[in-house]
C-alpha cells in the first residue's frame, strides 16, 4: 500500500514539477482522482492527507483540496533539490540504490541538497554536521582529494558540506568571433591589461552582455582578488584592506568601466549563448562548459595580475543535509552513494566538474583535448578561502564591494571600514569560550548593523 501511496504522491508532485499544477489550483475529488489514475479511493485519500500534512495541499471544508500558494517553500521528507537540474536528474539514475529519495527541481529547499561554494558557506547553520557520517561511511579518506574540503569546516571542526566535485575557473573564448572583430586571441601567460585591451576592442561592436559573464556575486570578483595576491581573511589575519586585495578590486572596477556595465550581472543563459557562438568570453568552471558545443571554443588560464598569485577561486558542488532531517540511515546512504566509485565515475564520464574521488577524476580527463587538459593543469591552483564563518559578515562584504563597483564608493574607505568590522568580530571570538561562542551571532549582527552596515546598502 505504501508504494501505491507514493505513486499517487509522485503523480501530484510531477504535476507541480511540470507546471500542470500551480498554487491555488483545485485537485479533482478523491473519488474522481482514484478512477483517473486507477488506484483505490483509500490510497488517494491517504496520499492527499500526507501532502496536506506536509504543507503542499490544503483541504477546504465543502470546497475541496487545493494546491497551497506557498508549496515551493516546503521541505518534504526524502526530497532532493539542487541549484542545477543536473543533480536531481543524476540522482534519478540511482534511485534503486537509495530508495526513499525524491529528486525534485521545483522546490526551493530539500531535505538533501547540492549547493555551490558560497551558498553553503553563507547558510552553514541550516545544515547538519556531516563529519560523523563521512567518517562512518569512509573511515579511510585517501581515495579523495583532501584540499577541496578545507574551507567547509567550522572552527570547531563541523563539516557542513561534503564536496562532490570541484574545479578551477578558466577563460574560454570564441576564436572565430574574436577574429571577425579584429581582436587578438588570448595566450597562456597573458596579463590583465591585455584582457582589458581585448574588451575595449570588442566593445566597439558588441554590447557588454555578449563580451563577458561578469557578476556582482563574490564567487566572481574574489577571483581577481586572489589573482592579485589578496584575500579576505588569511590564516586568521584580516586581509580585506590589504594593498593586494585593493589591487584586485581596482582590476574588477577597471573591467566594469571597460565593459560599460550598468547592470548587476549578465543573464543566467550566458553560457548557453556562448556555446551557441554568440558571445566572446566565458569565465567558467569545468561543469559549466560544453565540450560538444557548436562553438569551437578554446581556453586559457585567467590573466595574470602583476605582483599577484597564480590562483583562482574553487568552484564546488557540495552535498548538504538539513538539520531537521530525521532519517540518519537514509542520510548515510546518500553520503555512501554519492561518494562511491560508481557514482563518481558517472560524474567523470559526463565530465561534470572534477570528481572528488581521485581515480574518477584522473580517468575523466580527455588526453586528446587541450581544453580539458587545461582544467587538469589548473586544478591545484585554487582556493575556497572566502569562508568568513558568518553569513552576516559575508553579506556585508559583498554589499561593500558592490558599492565600490556600481555606486562609486571609495575603495579605500569601504575596505578600511570592512577591515575594522572583521577585526572586531575576530577579537570577540578569540576571547570567548567555545560553550558560549554561539551567542556571539547576535553581537556580530549588532556590529554589522552599527554604522558600517548603513554605509553599504544592499545592491
Amino acid at each position: 500500500m505504501a508504494d501505491k501511496i507514493t505513486e499517487v504522491r509522485e503523480h501530484i508532485l510531477g504535476g507541480l514539477e511540470s507546471g500542470e499544477l500551480a498554487g491555488g489550483d483545485k485537485l479533482p475529488g478523491a473519488r474522481e482522482f482514484s478512477e483517473r489514475i486507477g488506484v483505490s479511493l483509500a490510497i488517494v485519500q491517504s496520499a492527499f492527507t500526507s501532502l496536506v500534512r506536509e504543507g503542499i495541499l490544503e483541504s477546504v471544508s465543502r470546497s475541496g483540496t487545493f494546491v497551497r500558494h506557498d508549496w515551493r517553500e516546503r521541505i518534504l521528507p526524502g526530497s532532493f533539490v539542487s541549484f542545477r537540474r543536473f543533480w536531481p536528474n543524476l540522482i534519478g539514475e540511482f534511485r534503486e540504490v537509495i530508495p526513499g529519495i525524491e529528486p525534485l527541481n521545483c522546490f526551493e529547499k530539500g531535505m538533501f541538497e547540492v549547493r555551490a561554494t558560497l551558498d553553503v558557506q553563507q547558510n552553514r547553520d541550516e545544515y547538519l554536521d556531516l563529519a560523523g557520517l563521512f567518517d562512518a561511511e569512509y573511515p579511510e579518506k585517501g581515495c579523495f582529494f583532501e584540499a577541496p574540503f578545507k574551507n567547509f569546516r567550522t572552527v570547531d571542526g563541523r563539516l557542513f558540506g561534503i564536496p562532490l566535485i570541484f574545479s578551477p575557473r578558466v577563460f574560454c573564448y570564441n576564436p572565430e568571433l574574436l577574429a571577425r572583430l579584429g581582436c587578438p586571441e588570448p595566450h597562456s601567460g597573458w596579463n590583465f591589461d591585455e584582457f582589458l585591451d581585448d574588451v575595449r576592442i570588442l566593445r566597439r561592436s558588441l554590447p557588454p552582455n555578449r563580451i563577458f559573464n561578469w557578476s556582482n556575486y563574490s564567487f566572481f570578483w574574489i577571483n581577481f582578488i586572489f589573482r592579485a595576491g589578496g584575500s579576505i581573511i588569511d590564516g586568521g589575519k584580516v586581509m580585506i584592506d590589504h594593498p593586494r586585495t585593493l589591487a584586485g578590486i581596482f582590476c574588477v572596477k577597471a573591467l566594469y568601466e571597460a565593459l560599460g556595465v550598468r547592470e548587476l550581472k549578465v543573464g543566467w543563459d550566458y553560457a548557453e549563448r556562448f556555446n551557441a557562438g554568440e558571445c566572446a568570453f566565458l569565465f567558467a568552471a569545468r561543469e559549466e562548459v560544453d565540450f560538444n558545443a557548436r562553438c569551437r571554443w578554446k581556453n586559457v588560464p585567467m590573466p595574470l595580475i602583476p605582483g599577484g598569485a597564480d590562483l583562482t577561486a574553487q568552484a564546488t558542488d557540495l552535498l548538504c543535509i538539513r538539520r531537521h532531517n530525521g532519517d540518519i540511515e537514509l542520510a548515510g546512504k546518500m553520503v555512501r552513494t554519492m561518494l562511491s566509485e560508481t557514482f563518481q565515475d558517472r560524474l567523470g564520464e559526463l565530465r561534470y566538474g572534477i570528481p572528488i574521488r581521485k581515480t574518477s577524476a584522473i580517468n575523466s580527463f580527455d588526453a586528446n583535448d587541450p581544453r580539458d587538459l587545461l582544467f587538469l593543469s589548473e586544478m591545484t591552483k585554487i582556493s575556497a578561502g572566502y569562508n568568513i564563518d558568518s553569513p552576516e559578515i559575508s553579506n556585508l562584504i559583498s554589499n561593500g564591494v558592490c558599492e565600490i563597483l556600481y555606486n562609486g564608493a571609495d575603495p579605500i574607505e569601504v575596505t578600511t571600514e570592512l577591515g575594522n568590522v572583521l577585526r572586531s568580530v575576530l577579537r570577540l571570538r578569540a576571547f570567548t569560550p567555545k560553550a558560549v561562542r554561539k551567542n556571539l551571532q547576535d553581537k556580530e549582527r549588532e556590529v554589522v548593523c552599527s554604522g558600517a552596515a548603513g554605509e553599504f546598502s544592499a545592491v
